[in-house]
Formats: structure tokens, sequence, C-alpha cells
């Protein structure tokens, strides 16, 4: 590690390697994916109690969805400091309206490879464990802040829009905690997103929009079907839906080219999935289905208009002539962050200053991705996303996260604080 001050280096020997991976491990491990975060929220405000933050609390932002909020005050003369992670996690979620949630999700340690292993521990609650840890070094180590350092622990950064039976707040996600912190009070002079990026750092995202796409068909028994004809004759609606497929994976291509950016701190390019299909009766396959959808997820790139988007979606779609409508659901708009470089340069002297190396280029899904940034970045609050790599191995039965990195991030968390906070 490269030479650091006296009070720099009094924080980082107090950061504890086997408290930050039993609290990684111990969060990952909680049943609370997205719409169900409580259990999360509950425990992380006993944490904060238990390690003297005192000035902790929770934001209710729908029922059984709440914000944890954490405060190192500082003497109030500098600037103020935004950690952010989401709480959420893709692990258990319900597929099915009323569906009972599962055991809770795995998350294990590999002593002897120095491994964290959990889906949970990547995203988000390893990066989270980093910086509750590096402030609660700060604040063991007796350092009065400037500014202070507030500990964003927030609902529905996940993928999620209400659609179909699909209704309600627990079907809200895509910054849904963030944007309500921002909205009841939550402020700050820059934000740092704890995310996994492999020690890269953005500025910039990309927008996301879901979109709908459905046809009606008819439903005939299977003895009764008219013989096979022309696609735009059939009566399945699955059937006639596979044209409209196709043209859109034709499109996707198409879109990725038009819509590439190279920004200076790395390529943004947007890309498109379709994610789901709904028709029929699983287990009644003996009549074609009287509609079927289709449900797909676009990026938008800050300077592209979702009107945009969906104009060249609809006339896609349209092109295949089989009357398919086209419904956008859901929309979070990108943002380019301005006013940042205070940020990114205290994270550039803080991963030289522990790995003895700049930050390294930012790889392209970092960028291409949607990410709580955008909403702090949309009010007027710099943020960047920065945070450890995700690895896989031959001898791994999955990805996981090096001990050694996740300490280290903690160190460069604790570095960046104290460098906007000021001393």
């Amino acid at each position: 590690m490269a030479s650091l001050t006296a009070q720099q280096q009094r924080v980082v020997d107090l950061i504890d390697e086997k408290e930050l991976v039993d609290l990684a491990v111990a969060m990952a491990g909680i049943t609370a994916p997205s719409g169900y975060e409580q259990p999360m929220a509950d425990y992380v405000l006993r944490w904060l109690k238990d390690n003297g933050f005192e000035n902790s609390f929770q934001q209710l932002v729908s029922e059984g969805r709440s914000n944890t909020i954490g405060v190192l005050p500082g003497s109030r003369a500098g600037r103020k400091f935004i950690f952010n992670s989401h709480m959420d996690s893709e692990q258990g979620m319900p597929t099915r309206v009323g569906e009972e949630l599962p055991p809770g999700p795995r998350a294990w340690v590999d002593e002897n490879k120095r491994r964290l292993f959990g889906q949970a521990v990547q995203n988000d609650r390893g990066p989270m464990a980093a910086f509750m840890i590096a402030t609660k070094a700060i604040k063991n180590s007796g350092i009065e802040l400037a500014g202070d350092i507030v500990m964003t622990m927030v609902v529905g950064e996940i993928g999620m829009g209400p659609v179909d039976e699909f209704r309600g707040a627990k079907y809200v996600g895509k910054g849904y905690g963030s944007r309500h912190a921002v909205a009841h009070g939550i402020n700050g002079d820059f934000a740092l997103i704890a995310e996994t990026t492999d020690f890269g750092v953005t500025w910039i995202e990309a927008g996301a929009a879901y979109f709908k796409i459905s046809l009606e068909g008819k439903g005939f028994y299977t003895p009764r079907l008219p013989d096979r004809g022309a696609v735009e004759d059939s009566p399945n609606a699955i059937i006639k839906m596979i044209p409209i497929i196709q043209a859109i994976e034709r499109w996707a291509v198409e879109y990725q080219k038009k819509y590439t950016i190279d920004y200076p701190v790395g390529k943004m390019v947007p890309k498109v999935s379709i994610g789901s299909i709904r028709a029929g009766w699983p287990y009644k396959p003996s009549t074609t289905p009287h509609d079927c959808s289709i449900y797909m997820d676009v990026r938008v790139p800050p300077p592209v208009s979702l009107s945009q988007v969906e104009r060249e979606l609809r006339q896609v779609v349209g092109s295949v002539g089989f009357g398919a409508k086209v419904e956008c659901f859901m929309f979070r708009k990108g943002y380019e962050g301005k006013n940042v470089e205070p940020l990114v340069a205290a994270i550039n002297q803080a991963h030289q200053a522990v790995r003895g190396a700049p930050t390294p280029p930012i790889n392209t899904a970092e960028t291409s991705m949607w990410r709580d940034i955008n909403i702090f970045n949309e009010v007027g609050i710099p943020a960047a996303t920065f945070g450890m790599p995700r690895k896989s191995a031959d001898d791994a039965p999955e990805k996981f996260v090096e001990i050694d990195d996740i300490v280290d991030a903690a160190k460069m968390y604790a570095l960046v604080a104290l460098e906007i906070c000021g001393k």
C-alpha cells in the first residue's frame, strides 16, 4: 500500500477482515428479494444501532419496503458524502402473484481459496458491507470529519415494472428506494454508488425501457385445428408471435449499432433483450391460446428519447402486419454525471493508494446498464459507481468475490470518504 497519512493509516488499520466477511455473508443470507426488503432493512438498522450510529432511521417507502439510513455526523463545515447500495436481491423473487418466498439465498466462504460465494454478496450486499465497515472504521478512529457521511441502504434498485397482474408497490424497481430517499430529504455534495465494477469507475449509465407486445389469436381444440397454411392465417397467437420476435431480433442488431456511444470514460452499447413470453395454459396445451405477449428490455442512451425508441419499435412490429400492440410499461432515463471530477479524483487516489496502480478502464457492460447513479445525477448530486470485481474460475461452482478484493474495496471507500468530507 502506498504511503498514507497517519489519520488515513489509523482508519485503514481499523478495517477488520473477519468482521467484514461475516457481515457480507450474514446479509447475503437474508431472504429479501425485490419487493420484500424489510428483513434486510431491519437487520441493517440493528447493526447501525449496535455499532453506535445513533443518527440512524428508516424511511417507509411502501408496505414491507423501507430504506435504512445511517449518518456519521461531521462538524457540518464540509462536504456531505453519500454512500448508496441496494438491499434487494434477485434471489428468491416470486414468479407468481401470492407465491410463497423460498428459503434464504445461499452465501458461504471458501477459507482456503479466500472466496465469498452467493449472488447477493455480489449484488449488492458485499459492496454495502464494505462501506458500512469503512464508515465504522472512520467513526472508531475518533477523527472528526468536516462533513457528514450518509449511508443509504435502499429498496427497489433491481429492474422491475408493474404489468398485468403484477401490480402495486411491490413490483416497482429501478431506483424506487433511491428516488424516495432524495425526494424526502437525503442530500449531499457527492454520492458513491457501491456496486461491483471490477474497480473501474463510471459516472455515465444508460436508461432502460420495458415494453409489452401482445397480439390476439383464437382458441381451437387440437382435433379441430384448421389445416396449416400461411403464418398470418394461423389461429395460434404463439405461432404468429414468431415473425414478430424475428423482426425484433433483426432490429436489435441495428439499434445497438446505431446508438453505441464512445464516451471519454468508456463505450456505451445499448442492447435489447426479450425476457419473457406468456401464452396459453401450461396444464392445457390442447387449446391454442387466445393471446400471446412478449416482454422486452431496451437500453436507452442518455441523448436518445423514449419516444424515438418507441417509434422505431412500433414500426418494426407494425411491419409484420399482424396488428400487435406495443405498450411501454416502465422507463427510467439514463444520465451523464456532471461536476463529478472531485469524486472521481478521490476514487482514483484511493485505488492508487491501496493497489499501487490507477483504476482500470471501465468495461462496457458497466456503462451500458442502469444503476442508482442515474437517480442522484438526475437531481444534481454528482454520482459515480465503483466497487470490487465479481470473478469466475474453472475450480469454482459459480461466480464469487475474493476476500482480498472486498477488503481493499472497504479501504478505498474509507479513503474516498475521508477525502470528500475532509478532516
